[in-house]
């Protein structure tokens, strides 16, 4: 008995249904695993660098934001330590003279966001005139650096990454987080971050009064274990040594 062979026609769906299948298959996977800060699909994604050297990076997000952030950049200051601040443009807006006091004592300022909304609705105008105009805020007060970029929330899938791969700024997430967003004690943001830091690592921390409390001790601490602390940039160049 000769066994039956479905027509040409019949064969060609088959497989179309199979090809149509493992691709949505593929781009699921991908919506899934971009929404974590593991994994990014295109572009320069940076949670940490790879050095044998003690450094680390200490990133503050959601300013400026008034007196706090001028007494956390006081802080620094007086510590004589560099960091890099993540800023959202409609607070740049409220604090220009501020955001320019930030560059000129040597910090480097890099893109929150316009709104500070999640960007993981596929929104790709909005995260065009977000980036866009937050940009154009920190150039305004004078900064000449390169700007790079850091989520808010760190929330992404696929239109993000590939906005930001098409105007070249890299995505700065950490590997460090003390969870001052939560109101956490400032002793135990001290502790959470002396325990989890290696070097390369970078810290991510907010414009908030908890964090202003721990950072004297969390700098001291991390002096006393032989870390320089960096800003990303200088950290980022450490890595291709």
């Amino acid at each position: 008995m000769h066994s039956q062979r479905l027509p040409r026609f019949s064969r060609w769906i088959l497989v179309i249904l199979v090809i149509s299948l493992l691709l949505y298959a593929a781009v699921r996977w991908l919506a899934l695993a971009s929404q974590t800060n593991s994994f990014q699909w295109i572009g320069t994604r940076v949670d940490r660098v790879e050095t044998s050297e003690k450094l680390v990076a200490l990133t503050f997000d959601d300013g400026p934001r008034g007196k706090v952030t001028q007494d956390i950049l006081a802080t620094l200051n007086r510590y004589q330590v560099k960091a890099t601040f993540f800023l959202v443009g409609r607070q740049i807006k409220q604090f220009p003279l501020l955001t320019q006091q930030l560059w000129q004592s040597g910090h480097q300022l890099a893109n929150h966001s316009f709104q500070h909304r999640a960007m993981d609705d596929e929104d790709w105008q909005r995260y065009g005139w977000e980036l866009s105009d937050t940009d154009a805020l920190i150039r305004q007060s004078g900064y000449q650096g390169e700007i790079h970029f850091r989520a808010p929330m760190g929330k992404k899938r696929l239109l993000l990454p590939l906005q930001l791969a098409w105007r070249g700024q890299a995505h700065i997430l950490w590997d460090v987080n003390p969870h001052d967003y939560q109101g956490t004690a400032p002793d135990i943001m001290v502790q959470t971050v002396l325990n989890k830091v290696k070097p390369g690592s970078i810290v991510l921390l907010h414009d908030r009064d908890n964090t202003l409390a721990a950072l004297p001790g969390m700098i001291e601490g991390l002096k006393a274990k032989g870390y320089r602390l960096v800003t990303v940039d200088q950290l980022m160049a450490a890595a291709q040594h």
